[in-house]
């Protein structure tokens, strides 16, 4: 049964973050303190190979969805904490707002990506409505049809490009996540001859939910509650799911675009980083079969790997480190994983992005699609 409670870890860092804040002070540093401690014990462990029990699967479910609905709980007790001026000095306000983003992050977005995905309708209309707490619940539009058909190639919004820094990538990837969407969405309803407005269109009903959501947090929080909630969703599980992206699939590319290999993501596989991601970071699998439940996702040893992902996350935001990291992981993919015409595609990235140290000489190899379709 261990296997099942393993993924309890989340609930815990979610209710110490709940308890730190409900207490004040010096103490809103709690849930943050025990997620980065947590964190950086998983970064000094073996990685995890091991595959799941799944004799009960409900159990599974039960608890995943237990997770959510801590993290709704947690989000309009913050409300109502601000909206009471509970916080009345700067640094239990900057504290609290700080363990809200990266908690709700780590505990919420996994657990809500997880249900979406799910063919039972019952959890993946939870999942749905649970985008809210990312203040986008549009996302799984571009993410479950065009990232999963498009990954590793530029049509895929959440792409990230060799070159490309977080920054850049954060400001192509909102941009091409709206038109996405908006193009995906208006296919649909005109295609059924519905009016955009018809509330039987997926967007509306998604705006809905939003409203919704908003008006729950007025009525607890106030003005003030409600907007530093959407203030911690948009800086926190928001921006950092993106930011999750970047690192997942970076530089990473393909010679059939459409079908995806073991070999187009990248894997983290440390067990913490594996429970508090639902598995997640156990990419391979999840793209395999995006259906398939993260407790039946198994792990991919021989696969590309990054280092742990607390600190990919960090590199990342300094762009140097992160090419002085990345450059010589994309380098063995180049050799050791992708076929011939994706190092020629590879080469010519390389070249794009002025990595001529990447390639044997500076000549771009005639085929390197992406440099010229782009």
């Amino acid at each position: 049964m261990l296997d099942y409670f393993k993924y309890t870890v989340s609930a815990v860092i979610l209710l110490a973050a709940a308890y730190g804040i409900w207490i004040g002070d010096q103490y809103v540093w709690l849930g943050l303190g025990v997620l980065v401690g947590v964190l950086g014990f998983d970064a000094f462990l073996p990685p995890d190979h091991s595959e799941r029990d799944q004799r009960y699967p409900w159990l599974y479910d039960a608890i995943i969805s237990f997770n959510l609905a801590l993290g709704f709980g947690l989000v309009f007790l913050y409300a109502h904490l601000v909206g009471s001026d509970h916080f009345t000095t700067t640094s239990s306000a900057v504290g609290a707002f700080l363990s809200m983003m990266f908690v709700q992050f780590v505990v919420t977005a996994p657990a809500l990506h997880e249900l979406f995905h799910r063919e039972n309708l019952l959890l993946r209309t939870y999942g749905r409505f649970g985008l809210v707490l990312i203040f986008d619940p549009w996302r799984e539009i571009t993410h479950v049809v065009t990232h999963h058909m498009r990954v590793g190639t530029p049509d895929d919004p959440d792409y990230a490009r060799r070159g490309d820094t977080v920054y850049g990538h954060l400001l192509r990837t909102f941009k091409g996540q709206i038109v996405e969407s908006y193009h995906l969405e208006r296919a649909m309803w005109t295609k059924r001859g519905r009016r955009w407005y018809d509330p039987r269109n997926g967007w509306v009903q998604r705006a809905a939910t939003l409203v919704v959501f908003v008006a729950a947090l007025l009525a607890v929080g106030g003005p003030k509650g409600a907007a530093m909630v959407v203030a911690v969703c948009l800086a926190g599980p928001r921006l950092f799911l993106e930011v999750f992206n970047y690192t997942q699939h970076y530089g990473l590319v393909t010679g059939t675009p459409g079908r995806f290999e073991k070999r187009h993501t990248w894997n983290h596989l440390t067990p913490f980083v594996r429970l508090l991601a639902l598995e997640i970071t156990n990419h391979t699998g999840h793209h395999e079969d995006s259906y398939k439940p993260f407790y039946g996702l198994v792990p991919d040893p021989t696969g590309p790997k990054q280092p742990q992902f607390l600190l990919c996350v960090m590199l990342a935001f300094v762009p140097p480190l992160w090419f002085m990291m990345i450059k010589p992981l994309l380098k063995d993919w180049d050799e050791r994983y992708a076929n011939q015409q994706e190092r020629e595609i590879a080469r010519a990235e390389n070249a794009r992005a002025g990595w001529h140290d990447l390639n044997d000489d500076d000549a771009i190899v005639p085929g390197g699609a992406y440099a010229a379709a782009r």
